[in-house]
């Protein structure tokens, strides 16, 4: 089997919402795709394992968008930097995969469209089954419906995130409504101070209990005033992940997708 030095691949996810023409990205800002791009290749590794995990089917177009088959990642392999895909019943797309320059992966988990490149594909057998190889993309695109898809924190099991540099370097607990790649938003008290838009906090930690704590800088980005069904009035602040780091960023990406695993399951279960 063919291996692929690991150090040698530049790997980079880049994550753009919907309204982004896919024929825009190379014409966006540097910097604006900066924001959303990582070059760890363990971030890369972990992001194509939790495809891996999810099982959707993958379309790939081959022979310059002229042929396509369904297929479905079967694994990725950190020491070699490989993914592996299974083949299609249809050997004549079979054969034009293998013979195109370079094919286009296009899956849509979540309903989040994501779409990378792969190169020099070889025929392998896999676990007994006859399958495809490649080494990894150089860049996976996610493109979502909105900025980010924001996921709402289950009932019973709080998460919680601190802000150490609140007022006057007084700390305070607040618990997290909903989570996203691009930030969260906090649930408090209508009467505590503070949390103006616009306000930058730079020493917050975020709780995600197994997946650990994670530094933060949060931008205050708007206010919700609600009530709750006691009639109380509270406050709902969102927020914005100022710089947050590659790691960082895996670890919530990680969280959320847990988050919506357990809710598929628990929908399928109410279903059966």
């Amino acid at each position: 089997m063919r291996r692929t030095q690991c150090a040698s691949v530049y790997l980079k996810v880049t994550i753009v919402t919907e309204s982004v023409h896919k024929h825009a990205i190379e014409d966006a800002g540097k910097e604006e795709l900066t924001r959303f791009t990582t070059t760890s290749a363990s971030d890369i590794f972990h992001h194509l394992r939790m495809l891996v995990n999810h099982g959707d089917p993958v379309t790939i177009f081959s022979n310059h968008g002229r042929s396509f088959m369904v297929s479905r990642l079967l694994g990725v392999d950190h020491k070699s930097c490989c993914l592996y895909f299974s083949q299609s019943g249809n050997s004549e797309a079979n054969r034009q995969l293998l013979n195109s320059e370079r094919t286009v992966f296009t899956c849509s988990p979540g309903g989040v469209k994501t779409q990378f490149l792969l190169t020099d594909v070889t025929a392998v057998d896999y676990d007994g089954q006859m399958a495809f190889m490649a080494p990894l993309p150089n860049e996976v695109t996610k493109l979502q419906r909105r900025e980010y898809f924001r996921i709402q924190m289950p009932a019973g099991i709080p998460v919680t995130c601190t802000l150490y540099d609140y007022q006057g370097g007084a700390a305070i607990t607040l618990q997290v409504y909903d989570i996203s790649l691009g930030g969260l938003s906090l649930v408090l008290n209508a009467r505590i101070p503070g949390f103006e838009i616009g306000t930058i906090y730079n020493r917050c930690e975020l709780d995600l209990r197994e997946y650990g704590i994670i530094p933060l800088v949060l931008k205050i980005r708007n206010q919700l005033v609600t009530r709750t069904t006691s009639g109380a009035e509270q406050r709902r602040v969102g927020t914005e992940f100022i710089d947050l780091e590659s790691r960082a960023q895996t670890l919530v990406q990680r969280y959320i997708a847990q988050l919506e695993r357990e809710r598929r399951a628990m929908a399928s279960s109410r279903d059966d």
